[in-house]
């Protein structure tokens, strides 16, 4: 098993499937199918087309990217799926957070702040790492002759920026593991080092650089109940290759128990306690033949599987596990897990360097720039104003009425959970300070495209 570090030097457009006319989205963290392609890329502009290379070569090729080497997804520093069996209070204003897998307590789970709700699957990062998380950019292309841009070639791109909050370039961390059939000049080539671009824009961005070495970790913890909890989407299927349904829980448990029994040693599975699962739709480009990958249903990343066990798994075999993942097309980059005994918890925040109350930085700036990178400054300069003023006569009358309107429903799961603290908790010198702060970086946008060419 590699570890695997990626350095990002330029912004990463890991684009999802647009909707309609919407921007372009893009995914918070680098999924394996995008690593994988990108080691093809360099592979191919090494040695060739596989179809024009030596036998052996191809045999690599082969090994490498058509056969059993599962390449997981890589997350940002900071960054982790929310399992859809934690619940979460609504509004963030307190650190509930309550396992349903492993809650043994009686009644239904209650927060004092308000309604707790479930995780979405989604990538989220800290408050500290979220700052500054997505660029948006439009491309065009003109039509010489009418002088408008040419049909379905102006749209609306959004990227995963380069830089972290601190300023430093964002890093990302994962694993491959080889398959038991890899020729060692393969093994030794997925070792090395390299530069790649991941995404599209590749031209202008998506430079990385790629660091692999040989992972040490320690066994995950065992037991009779264990949580699968999928970090990428999973193809699960029914032996007859039919899409698996998560609903009956007796074919769940034969299905798994025929697929997880030779990877355990044996440990059968004896009960599907629970599921908490979405679904969506997955497919690709492959870039080789210029032709879409299949699309398929699968069960979206963040998805839990309660398993029972007839005896406790081996702490190796678990490992082995989350290495090679479940479900179908693994070496896409489907299918990735990490396995849990324990209720899942919230990671902390890093520890604050300030040596006193001066060094603290400004709240009305990180909320600021917050506003700013959403896309809607402008908007918020406008609409926030009259909410201050309000608070400002009746200091009781806090709400998040503002977030709920249409030109918000694409906020990102981070930005949301900001500016609902903001909103709900931010004095209102604070929250005027933001405002004045905010329209600044609004006009200085505005200057600076006014003096473009």
């Amino acid at each position: 098993m590699l570890e695997i570090q990626v350095t990002a030097h330029q912004s990463l457009a890991l684009g999802v499937r647009p909707v309609g006319t919407a921007p372009v989205p893009t995914h918070l963290n680098i999924p394996g199918s995008v690593l994988r392609g990108a080691l093809a890329a360099v592979w191919i502009a090494q040695y060739g087309l596989p179809t024009k290379v030596p036998s052996d070569k191809r045999r690599e090729f082969i090994a490498l990217f058509e056969s059993d080497v599962s390449y997981g997804p890589l997350f940002a520093t900071g960054s982790q799926v929310v399992p859809l069996s934690v619940l979460r209070c609504k509004y963030r204003t307190c650190a509930a957070v309550v396992d349903e897998a492993f809650n043994d307590a009686e009644g239904a789970p209650t927060c004092a702040c308000g309604p707790l709700v479930p995780g979405r699957g989604e990538v989220e990062f800290t408050k500290s790492a979220a700052r500054g998380l997505v660029t948006q950019s439009t491309h065009l292309q003109i039509d010489d002759a009418r002088g408008v841009a040419e049909e379905n070639l102006l749209f609306t791109r959004r990227a995963l920026t380069h830089r972290d909050a601190n300023d430093a370039e964002r890093t990302f961390h994962g694993r491959i593991t080889p398959g038991s059939e890899l020729p060692d000049s393969a093994a030794r080539w997925l070792a090395g080092a390299r530069r790649l671009r991941l995404g599209a824009r590749r031209g202008t961005s998506g430079a990385v650089t790629y660091t692999p070495r040989p992972a040490v970790v320690a066994p995950p913890a065992t037991g009779l109940r264990i949580a699968l909890r999928l970090t990428a989407p999973a193809i699960l299927t029914d032996p007859s290759g039919l899409l698996l349904d998560l609903a009956d829980r007796q074919a769940v448990r034969s299905a798994l128990d025929d697929e997880l029994a030779p990877q355990l040693g044996g440990a059968r599975v004896t009960a599907v306690e629970r599921v908490w699962a979405r679904r969506e739709r997955v497919g690709g480009w492959h870039a080789a033949s210029r032709l879409p990958k299949p699309v398929e249903l699968a069960v979206s990343a963040g998805s839990v599987l309660l398993l029972t066990f007839d005896r406790p798994p081996a702490p190796d075999r678990l490992l082995a596990l989350t290495g090679r993942g479940i479900g179908l097309r693994r070496n896409e980059g489907f299918g990735a897990l990490e396995t849990a005994t324990t209720a899942w918890e919230q990671p902390a925040e890093p520890a604050s360097t300030a040596t006193d109350q001066d060094q603290a930085p400004d709240p009305a700036e990180a909320y600021a720039w917050q506003l700013f990178d959403t896309g809607h400054g402008p908007w918020f300069v406008d609409n926030l104003r009259p909410y201050v003023e309000e608070l400002a006569a009746h200091p009781g009358a806090r709400h998040i009425g503002l977030l709920e309107r249409p030109r918000l429903r694409r906020l990102t799961p981070n930005d949301r959970e900001t500016l609902t603290t903001m909103l709900l908790n931010a004095p209102v010198d604070v929250l005027d300070r933001t405002l004045g702060m905010l329209n600044a970086l609004v006009r200085g946008l505005a200057e600076k495209e006014s003096l473009r060419p």
